[in-house]
């Protein structure tokens, strides 16, 4: 069997979409909220949100933008400019998870002498290194190139 890379980014956007759903709609409830809230407090970039919308309210917030880019990607077989977006908004949120390695303590395991040992959250929030580069994927090229080459041709008579 041989994959395209039309194939590989299809699969990606497929397995993009699937975690923003996934994570989006969890974070409408309170064990999510629960999970949390210590991230969203620490970030420099998110912690305005408990003040303003509660632990609740903050997480559900988190997962109304992880739902819409899980979405703009699924739309993005179709639509350039929702793939772009899609791509755009995926490096937003991973750039942000990916930089509380920064802001919260623990992610290095002290009972193994603390960095490069990373501990559960450590590693919970390394993955988000990889998702970022996917999104850079929808970013450089936001659409496979069978429905590049359509939407860019164009004739003169």
């Amino acid at each position: 069997m041989t994959f395209t890379r039309d194939t590989a980014l299809g699969v990606l956007r497929l397995t993009l979409v699937t975690v923003f759903l996934a994570f989006g709609y969890v974070k409408f409830f309170p064990f999510e909220a629960d999970g949390v809230e210590p991230l969203i407090a620490a970030h420099p970039l998110l912690s305005w949100l408990l003040p303003a919308f509660g632990k609740a309210g903050a997480s559900a917030f988190l997962g109304i933008v992880e739902i819409t880019a899980g979405l703009l990607l699924l739309a993005g077989f179709r639509s350039r400019i929702a793939s772009l977006t899609g791509g755009l908004l995926t490096l937003v949120t991973f750039a942000i998870t990916v930089t509380l390695f920064l802001f919260i303590p623990r992610v290095f395991e002290a009972s193994a002498g603390g960095f490069p040992a990373i501990s559960g959250t450590g590693g919970f929030l390394l993955k988000d290194a990889v998702l970022f580069a996917a999104g850079l994927m929808f970013v450089a090229d936001p659409l496979p190139a069978s429905i590049n080459s359509t939407a860019l041709t164009t004739t003169t008579t």
